[in-house]
């Protein structure tokens, strides 16, 4: 019997000892910089918020807001930039604005936001936020559209920059 009981307690202590493993789990994506992969994960929703009123501050041409949700610097990039989609930088919160004061006189655009998902990269001090949009645009009474999608960079609550990618509409 005290065999038995022995037995039975040995059995319950090596079954009681479980290992346990801790896996890693993948990031959802990442960032190639500098033939390095760093990881990506959701960023804060809040930063959604901040692009839709953006993007509707530039339908609603209201030139104030759109500044007022601009940072004149930031950690990762310095000024306010801009990367159009033909590769010309544009720095500076002033001269965003002189410039999109202008086009939107000469083409009246449009956007119609698709989609938009805030991630956050490791090692960077702010936030991402990639969105697609079709855009309208009329000269000379000529519609055209394209689809457009935007890396916009968030630092400190506010749009430190962005990147423009474009396709026409066909």
């Amino acid at each position: 019997m005290k065999k038995i009981v022995i037995i039975m307690l040995a059995c319950m202590a090596i079954s009681s000892c479980q290992i346990t493993t801790t896996e890693s789990k993948l990031a959802p994506g990442y960032l190639n910089a500098g033939g390095e992969k760093v990881n990506a994960y959701d960023g804060d929703p809040a930063n959604l918020a901040l692009v839709d009123a953006f993007i509707e501050a530039h339908n609603a041409r209201d030139y104030e807001a759109i500044a007022s949700m601009e940072i004149d610097s930031t950690e990762l990039f310095g000024t306010f930039k801009i990367i159009n989609h033909e590769g010309e930088v544009f720095e500076g919160k002033e001269t965003h604005k002189n410039t999109l004061v202008a086009w939107v006189e000469a083409e009246n655009p449009q956007w119609n936001t698709n989609f938009a998902y805030s991630m956050k990269v490791d090692g960077q001090p702010g936030e991402w936020v990639i969105t697609g949009h079709k855009l309208t645009r009329t000269v000379n009474g000529v519609e055209t559209s394209s689809y457009d999608i935007l890396d916009i960079y968030i630092e400190r609550g506010k749009i430190g920059g962005f990147w423009v990618y474009s396709r026409k509409d066909n």
